[in-house]
């Protein structure tokens, strides 16, 4: 194939060699096409996270053109996620010095330096993109990161405020808010080491260390079973994060079954347990997924592809073949869709039916393709957890059939399906809601989503700080109790229900 352009070059100079300038304008669009379908390749490629190829096409495109910007740019990308750091440097600063206002490669070359903790690089990085977009707030946004990071305070606070004026997001408005905390407590901890110098001629600690302290598991006790089991919390985040990054959560559940519902995807043999599949190309699943997501902008897409790619078709397709089963890839995908979770795992086990190994019109599926389901879920979302001995036992060779009932049983089942998604619902639901002017006590960011808090030292955590186990230094005990509040109006009943009967134990008292 490499061959073809010099073979066709052979050609041309022949069918032309009385016409030399056509002949070369001729050469010169046979090259410029080649050279575009290998920077839309290298692209491609490091959009569905295959950075390796991309940067073989992409290193091909520049030696083809060197003074090419965009492809100079996206070699950057793919080095930086290959972790080849210092020629991701030099690819960026090759396209900046090519065409100096190049805001992609400005901007990349910021987030290596804030990756490499070389804060002021970055902030200059992200102003020269601001030069160029002014209104850019997540530029805005990352420089004030970098200021911060940077050591220079007040300009990072100054530079928070323009982010916010600029996009108005409740997440930058806590930014600040956490900023203004960090800064009121290293100006205590600075009186508090003065104090200290002045009282004390020498020794002692330097006060620099961490403020909190990391407690076992077996010292986090919850009050009420609605408080949410520390080691599911700290899963579900990591399932959220992934659920933000790829923003299935926009995609709703039923755009997902009537996408299952119009596929046309031939039945083939190309699984490796030879059972028939619905089995897809990678690139032909871009295109499915690229209509579910049909709201997210290029960039967004890319990123979103990128870590699909990563965690989910790695799985699905571990023996690299290129192709997935689509019934399971929709089954994989439908318990992060929007919707009602009950309508989220019927569209599972709607997806689960499409398969071929199924009967036509039935209402019922094997028992070892629910099992393998559960078994690839798993593997995808929660790999720490492993694979049960109990899924283990019910061995691959089990001919029955279950209803859907019965796959809900499995499915719920906390310890061996996936029982976590009421946790990861309520996770969901809970990036709205605020706590007035609670603030976590590790990390000092105004508490979102749920607020557990300590039933006897009565300090609050959020949901990342309490998932790692992070106490107080100044809390320090044997055991902790929390109580999870979804709501201040749950905290406030709470508060309420506690006066009303410590008022009746005053009045029996006093009674007696």
């Amino acid at each position: 194939m490499e061959d073809e352009p010099f073979q066709l070059r052979g050609v041309i100079m022949n069918a032309w060699v009385d016409k030399s300038i056509e002949c070369q304008v001729l050469l010169d669009f046979i090259v410029d096409i080649r050279l575009w379908a290998l920077k839309l390749l290298g692209s491609a490629l490091y959009g569905v996270g295959e950075y390796r190829a991309a940067e073989k096409a992409l290193t091909e495109a520049v030696y083809l053109r060197p003074d090419y910007a965009n492809a100079h740019c996206d070699l950057g990308s793919a080095l930086h996620a290959l972790g080849d750091d210092e020629k991701a440097i030099q690819e960026f600063q090759k396209a900046i010095d090519l065409k100096p206002g190049h805001v992609e490669a400005l901007y990349n070359l910021g987030g290596l330096f804030i990756d490499a903790g070389r804060f002021q690089r970055a902030s200059e990085m992200y102003t020269r993109v601001l030069a160029v977009w002014p209104n850019q707030w997540r530029a805005q946004l990352n420089k004030a990161i970098a200021l911060f990071g940077a050591g220079e305070t007040e300009e990072a606070r100054k530079a928070m405020k323009e982010a916010f004026k600029m996009t108005k997001r409740i997440e930058v408005h806590d930014a600040i808010v956490h900023m203004k905390q960090l800064q009121k407590k290293k100006k205590k901890k600075k009186k508090k080491l003065l104090r200290r110098s002045s009282n004390s001629s020498g020794g002692g600690g330097d006060g620099d260390g961490p403020d909190f302290v990391v407690v076992e598991v077996s010292k986090f006790k919850r009050v009420g079973r609605k408080t949410t089991v520390r080691q599911e919390l700290a899963s579900a985040l990591e399932i959220r994060a992934f659920q933000m990054t790829t923003r299935l959560g926009r995609c709703d559940v039923e755009l997902l079954k009537k996408e299952m519902g119009e596929a046309d995807v031939p039945v083939s043999y190309s699984g490796t347990s030879g059972a028939p599949q619905r089995s897809i190309r990678k690139a032909a699943l871009e295109i499915i997924l690229r209509r579910l997501l049909r709201s997210l902008k290029a960039e967004s897409f890319q990123g979103a592809m990128r870590a699909i790619n990563e965690r989910i078709l790695s799985v699905l397709d571990a023996s690299g073949s290129g192709r997935v089963d689509l019934a399971m890839f929709f089954a994989v995908l439908a318990p992060l869709c929007s919707g009602p979770p009950d309508r989220r795992k019927r569209v599972v086990f709607d997806a689960l039916l499409w398969q071929p190994v199924n009967e036509t019109g039935s209402t019922q599926i094997k028992r070892t393709a629910a099992i393998a389901y559960i078994k690839i879920l798993r593997a995808v979302y929660v790999p720490s957890h492993g694979v049960s001995d109990m899924m283990e036992v019910h061995g691959e060779s089990d001919a029955s059939k279950i209803s859907f009932p019965e796959f809900l049983a499995m499915f719920d089942d906390p310890d061996w399906g996936f029982g976590i998604l009421s946790t990861l619902v309520k996770l969901e639901e809970g990036d709205r809601k605020r706590h007035g002017r609670h603030i976590c006590a590790i990390c000092r960011y105004p508490i979102v989503g749920s607020r557990f808090k300590e039933t006897r030292s009565r300090f609050s955590l959020c949901n990342r700080c309490y998932s790692e186990g992070k106490v107080p230094l100044a809390f320090k005990q044997e055991e902790y109790s929390f109580k999870e509040y979804g709501s201040e109006s749950e905290a406030l009943k709470d508060k309420c229900a506690c006066f009303n009967l410590h008022s009746r134990s005053s009045q029996g008292d006093e009674a007696g």
